[in-house]
This record gives C-alpha cells, structure tokens and sequence, in this order.
C-alpha cells in the first residue's frame, strides 16, 4: 500500500507540473529535480524540448551524474541491446526494457550509423569497433555517439601485429570515461613477444601511450575484458601453469596489478573461462569438468581486490537448464535470485533465467526478440547528451511543446 501511495503522489505531483507549465506557475526547484532524477532516459530526452531552463537543467552534468548514481543503485531504467544481421547481413540494434516482473517489453529497433561491433559497455555507454581499428562510444537510448580518432599502431623492427584487444571503463579519480588498446607483436623465428598499451580519454579527447608496458611478455591476453572499480579486467594465460590469473589496468594511475582467479582443485579441468560484472562484483565464469561431469559455475569476488573473497554464487549441472550446455551470465533480477543466462545455441541465442535457490531455469519468451542475437546489458544514461564531437544521427530534437509533455506523462503512469 505504502508503494502504490507514493507512486500515485508522483503522479499527482506530474500531471500538477504539466497542467501548470502553461500558466507559468512556479514549481520548487528541489521538487522537479526529486521528480526528474527518478524519470527514465526516454522522458527526460523527451522533455529536452519543453523549456531552455529545462534542457539546462537535463544536460549539466550535476544532473546527469545524479541520474546515473540513481539507476545503478536502484537497478531502474534497465534493459538489453540485442545485436543481430538481418536477412540483408545488415547489422541491427535492438533495446528491450527490462520490467519488475523479470518480463522484457517489445524490443525496438535502435537506429544507428554505426556498423561497428559491440565490444564492452559501462555507465549506459557503449564501446564500438571493427576490424579496421574504427572505435566509438554510443549511447544507445540517446542515439548518440562519438568517433574517436585513428590511432597507428607503432610495430617493432622484425614484429609482426599478432593481436589486440580493447578495454573501456570510468575513471572516477579524474571522472573520465577511458579506452584502452593493448596489441600483442610476434616474433615467429626468435619466439619473442612485445606488446603495445595506449589509452584513449574522453575529457582529453586525445590518445596516449602508457608508459607502464605490459607487465609480463610471457603472459597471453584473453579476449573479453571487465571494467569495475576504475579498473579494466582480463583473464591472462601464463605457459606451463596450471594457476589462473587476472590481470588489472588502474585508469588513474595506469598501474597493472594481479590477482588469482578462484581456487582450482587438482582434479578439475577448467574450460572457457570468461570475466563479467555481475551486478557490482567482479565475475567469474567457467565450465568445470569433473569425474565425467560437467558443470557451468560462477564466481564473485565479494570484496574487491581481495582474492580470498572469491565465493561461487550457484554451480549448473549439465540437464538442469534447457538448451546446450554453454551459458553467459548477464544480469541479476531485480529481487536478486534470479540471474539471466545467454544460452549460447549452434544458429541463434536463447536467454535464461536461472533461480539460483531452486536451481531450475525458466526461458525468455519475448516474440519481438530476433531469432539470431547476442545480447548486452543497458542502463539508462544521459552521457553524451551534449559535449564537444558528439555526433546526433537525427541531427535536432523533435520540439513538440506542451503537449508532448502532457503525452509522456501519461506515458509514465502507465509504466509506473
């Protein structure tokens, strides 16, 4: 009852504020931005239109950063992108809204003017990138983005380009939003490897090279990073051990530190192993064979940096979930029992969720999802609203006055 009260006071407190816009009637500051900082991206990008003082007020960064904090922390305003090529193999985004009942609503065709890959996401922003070294930062729900610059890449003298990865992540120290681009030479005659670290600043606008190299060349870089605590992840392979190591960048002080992956038993053989952010935990997935058995589990490490707090949340035994046998946690529901699961098929995905308590898993039914995807999580963000470079495919914001007001108001009640 306490809930249904305060959201019909909200609405009451809306519908007041749309009906008085056109009178001119004064509305406290501190009750807009209450009312405002509690809006998904959709309306706020919507309500750009009503007013200068309002779209001031939207697009600082006060109000931004405030929104965000509000999202991540409450788990609102969440959702997925899903990535799929159409019958013409042309690449196509999607955003599913993600409901308190673990249902997601229609997917909606994102409209972008990248043909770029989805490499790793963060604050509701998105890293983009091809083969062609081509990278920008997007942000799906306000269709905007930004082209970073080509940066070369410096060979040794008798090196071959061997590999690369990216990295993306915030820098809270210095409130920066960084890539990282770590490539890997290969000298096939003498065996030697050399490796390359540069990092690109959004506020800076502007590549550098990191003076602290690659901390070990015998070390192997695995594709697939995670960003948590101003620091991007990566699983390393160290020849001849058996011992799993992640590998940490500190955005701010572009340090590299390590730390051991969950403990492995001398009798397990461990396959595929993938780091993720679940939740606001550093995670850690893998296939673990065991006495001819197969098992998928997951591991947080509860206490950043601290690798004893390593703790496996569920173990999957092979049969218990529906489909192949290969699954990518993505998300927790919003009770937190629940976690959604890619299930990884030989043509298309599936998506799972999977009661960790009850130990069973219930498939996403979702007729708008194409048949053929993968899938990344969203969180609503404002980022990139305005700013130096920033690209706006739809080039200006539909100004529909009033009225538009009034409609997505209307809109909200129903969603709340």
């Amino acid at each position: 009852m306490a809930k249904t009260h305060i959201l019909l006071s909200e609405q009451e407190n809306l519908l007041s504020m749309a009906s008085s816009s056109a009178s001119n009637s004064h509305i406290p500051l501190e009750l807009t931005l209450n009312i405002l900082h509690h809006l998904p991206v959709k309306s706020l990008v919507r309500f750009l239109c009503i007013s200068k003082q309002w779209r001031h007020l939207i697009s600082s960064q006060d109000f931004i950063k405030k929104h965000l904090k509000l999202s991540i922390e409450s788990n609102r305003d969440c959702g997925i992108i899903l990535r799929h090529f159409d019958d013409s193999d042309f690449l196509r985004f999607l955003f599913a809204p993600l409901f308190d009942n673990n249902q997601f609503g229609n997917a909606v065709e994102i409209h972008s003017a990248l043909q770029l890959h989805i490499l790793h996401h963060c604050d509701g922003l998105v890293c983009l990138s091809d083969e062609k070294d081509e990278v920008a930062i997007w942000n799906p729900l306000i269709r905007k983005y930004r082209k970073l610059p080509r940066e070369l890449v410096e060979k040794p003298s008798g090196f071959e380009h061997c590999t690369r990865a990216f990295a993306f992540g915030y820098d809270p120290q210095n409130d920066d939003y960084k890539v990282l681009r770590v490539v890997e030479f290969y000298n096939a005659k003498r065996h030697l490897t050399e490796f390359e670290v540069k990092a690109y600043s959004l506020k800076a606008q502007s590549w550098k090279k990191v003076e602290e190299q690659w901390p070990d060349k015998k070390l192997s870089l695995n594709p697939g990073s995670a960003s948590l605590n101003g620091a991007v992840h990566w699983l390393v392979d160290a020849p001849q051990s058996k011992i799993e190591s992640l590998i940490a960048f500190d955005l701010a002080t572009e340090k590299f530190r390590f730390y051991k992956a969950p403990d492995q038993p001398d009798d397990e053989e461990r396959v595929f192993p993938a780091l993720e952010v679940l939740g606001r935990y550093l995670c850690y997935s893998v296939l673990v064979n065991h006495n001819d058995t197969t098992y998928h589990e997951v591991w947080l490490m509860k206490e950043y940096g601290v690798e004893s707090s390593w703790t496996q949340i569920y173990r999957i035994g092979q049969g218990e979930v529906p489909g192949i046998f290969a699954y990518r946690p993505l998300m927790f529901s919003k009770n937190g029992k629940e976690v959604l699961l890619e299930e990884a098929r030989e043509h298309y995905m599936n998506l799972v969720w999977y009661d960790m308590e009850n130990k069973t898993g219930q498939r996403v039914e979702n007729r708008s999802f194409p048949c053929g995807f993968t899938a990344s999580i969203c969180t609503g963000s404002l980022l990139l609203l305005d700013g130096d470079n920033v690209i706006d495919p739809r080039n200006e914001i539909p100004s529909e006055g009033l009225n538009l007001l009034v409609e997505a108001l209307y809109e909200l009640m129903f969603e709340l």
